[in-house]
């Protein structure tokens, strides 16, 4: 029986990798210039093209898609999961597939493209199998696994943040967005490190602090590769804090806070050379 699901589980994905190739194709194919459409909303005028929604178009595709793939696991349909369960899941994967169709579309036609192509299916790839094995409730949250997840949930988390802080320039519009992707971002790192014993005022901590360092730090003058940076570093660590705390594990607790604060003075050190 486990090796059927096992089976089941490799034709879906093939099948969802495909589709997910051919529609980044799809981008390479586009014209350099799509034809556009003013629309004006009161006083605000923009340029809209069906071009701009294919990245989203096949995120939600790679949505469904990871949905289907994670249904073939044997606790997901002993348990009969439905998809409000498999949500935490499903996300990552798609918000990957999402950045890289984005990056795709700003990168012009040559190798640099297909390399980028690759390292987006390749990505994906690896999310959606850690995924699927941490469905196994037996499972460590201690595995390469769970590591991974929190690792890539981090690193896009500052590629957003970063991204973000270079295009807006309003901070009641800057905000809402860094709350969510923390909430998101905080949710799953506190639920692998406490072994699921998740208790929901941690996560909403973690957010406070978080968004209180994002404002204060939007007044100073950094770039935002620095803002994307620190702001992580201060997630991270209140997630690692909150869950040491919270399971009463009180050993080598500024451990964690003395590295990254170390990691990150070395950083924008070496960012003034480079």
């Amino acid at each position: 029986m486990e090796v059927h699901k096992n089976t089941t589980a490799l034709n879906r994905f093939s099948i969802v990798l495909a589709l997910l190739a051919l529609n980044f194709l799809v981008i390479f194919f586009l014209p350099e210039k799509p034809m556009s459409k003013l629309i004006r909303i009161s006083n605000i005028e923009f340029f809209f093209s069906l071009g701009q929604t294919l990245p989203l178009f096949i995120a939600i595709i790679s949505l469904f898609g990871s949905y289907w793939i994670l249904t073939a696991h044997s606790f997901a349909s002993i348990k009969n999961r439905v998809i409000r369960q498999l949500i935490p899941n499903i996300v990552l994967p798609s918000i990957t597939v999402l950045i890289f169709g984005l990056m795709l579309m700003e990168t012009s036609k040559g190798l640099s493209w297909w390399a980028i192509m690759a390292v987006g299916l390749v990505s994906y790839s690896v999310i959606i199998y850690s995924e699927y094995k941490v469905l196994n409730p037996d499972l460590s949250s201690n595995t390469i696994f769970s590591i991974l997840l929190i690792s890539l949930a981090h690193a896009l988390f500052m590629s957003l943040v970063i991204a973000l802080r270079g295009s807006v320039s309003r901070i009641f519009l800057l905000i809402p967005a860094i709350i969510l992707s923390a909430a998101f971002v905080s949710y799953r790192t506190i639920i692998f490190r406490s072994d699921g014993k998740l208790k929901s005022y941690w996560v909403i901590i973690a957010i406070l602090i978080t968004t209180q360092f994002a404002v204060a730090l939007y007044y100073l003058f950094l770039s935002p590769s620095q803002y994307g940076l620190i702001l992580t570093c201060i997630l991270f660590l209140s997630n690692a804090l909150i869950t040491r705390i919270g399971k009463g594990d009180k050993s080598r607790l500024f451990f964690e806070p003395l590295v990254m604060s170390l990691f990150i003075v070395l950083i924008m050190f070496l960012s003034k050379w480079i």
